[in-house]
């Protein structure tokens, strides 16, 4: 095969609710935690293209993405030889936009500029893998793994209703739970009421959001979280700026601090000053993943890939992302499948061991299920030449 192009895309502009169990909090201050309750009504668009060899391939552009950009990317796909591009590099200028030197070029995902580099990933891994009858982790440099270490996922939850989704994570064969944190320490309070009854090795983790400010205001959490018996994590508990109050939650044992950097001029901020003992990577890009990993690697940290709570089609790209890095050790979000309603793909994520099975099948190793998709689509529309 010389040539492997997309001649036509359907597209669905899809709306899918959360379970309310999982994602209903009581109100708080500030503009992250309302949006932790209004994210399931934030549109999300699932494409299936046609390729010239006659079979399809699919893609996902993650919620808020306007329609115009989707448009604008799958009308630039349209005719391209996928054999002979690479995602990242297809739409690079020769400029770099973090701060390294000027003779860098910048890659694609920096410089999409009007186009939507999440679809053209996910469309192109899916497509030249089924072509090539490779999955897409062997495109990404191969899996090191068959399963990605995984945690179930809450919002802000009451202690009654955390217990409950506890024993359920526990019944999945899940080893941990992650929740958000708002400035009073509701969810520390929460996970002390229910440790008790809770096995010893179940792993909790918590996030703030930056909204603990400083030791000063929050060293009560963490002296009673340090006291249980089971692992805990907390993921950004205060402003980067603080660096002082970060290297010193990291003495406060045996708890394990986590950053989450969202970007490469952070991340290498949090490196430099040594503000955590592992990072969240994810969110973007599977390949700045993989390469984002690898720097934390050098460093002798581990990470997990973080998410935005997607359909089935990102969320088995950043699956087969997860599976590449050798020090993505520690449980990624890759909870989809029990958050939303449905992940509208056919081939459902499989768990075991606590994790997330990495598929072997050709490409992401997922299909759009069309049957259910009609019950959620609030628009349908073609891309073609």
């Amino acid at each position: 095969m010389s040539a492997l192009t997309f001649t036509k895309f359907r597209v669905w502009q899809v709306v899918v609710p959360a379970r309310q169990d999982i994602i209903t909090a009581p109100p708080t201050k500030g503009f992250l935690y309302r949006d932790n309750l209004s994210w399931p009504e934030v549109p999300v668009h699932l494409i299936e293209g046609t390729t010239s060899e006659g079979f399809t391939a699919v893609g996902e552009a993650d919620r808020g993405t306007p329609q115009a950009t989707v448009e604008a990317t799958l009308r630039d796909l349209l005719g391209r030889n996928l054999l002979e591009m690479s995602p990242a590099t297809v739409w690079m200028v020769p400029r770099e936009a973090s701060v390294l030197p000027l003779s860098y070029p910048t890659w694609s995902w920096q410089a999409a500029e009007g186009k939507h580099y999440f679809t053209l990933e996910s469309l192109w891994f899916d497509a030249v893998g089924k072509a090539s009858g490779l999955p897409a982790h062997r495109l990404m440099g191969g899996a090191v793994r068959d399963v990605v270490a995984a945690d179930f996922w809450a919002n802000r939850p009451a202690t009654a209703t955390l217990g409950a989704l506890v024993k359920e994570a526990q019944e999945r064969g899940l080893r941990g739970i992650k929740m958000k944190c708002d400035s009073t320490g509701d969810m520390v309070k929460a996970v002390l009421a229910v440790a008790p009854d809770v096995s010893p090795d179940f792993r909790f983790t918590i996030d703030p959001m930056y909204a603990w400010r400083s030791m000063r205001e929050s060293a009560r959490f963490f002296e009673q979280l340090a006291k249980l018996e089971q692992p805990v994590q907390i993921e950004d508990p205060f402003p980067v700026t603080v660096e002082d109050d970060w290297r010193r939650a990291r003495e406060i044992g045996p708890m394990t601090i986590i950053c989450h950097p969202r970007g490469s001029t952070l991340f290498r901020h949090a490196l430099r000053e040594e503000l955590a003992d592992g990072y969240n990577l994810g969110g973007g890009s599977a390949i700045e993943f993989i390469q984002m990993a690898q720097i934390a690697e050098f460093a002798s940290k581990d990470c997990w890939h973080g998410s935005s709570i997607e359909m089935g089609v990102l969320q088995h790209l950043r699956l087969h992302a997860s599976a590449c890095a050798r020090n993505c050790l520690l449980a990624s979000d890759l909870c989809s499948e029990w958050v939303r309603e449905h992940t509208l793909v056919k081939q459902r994520m499989e768990y075991r061991d606590g994790g997330a099975v990495v598929p072997n099948h050709p490409g992401l190793g997922v299909e759009l299920d069309h049957e259910v998709i009609q019950k959620y689509a609030r628009k349908e529309f073609e891309i073609a030449a």
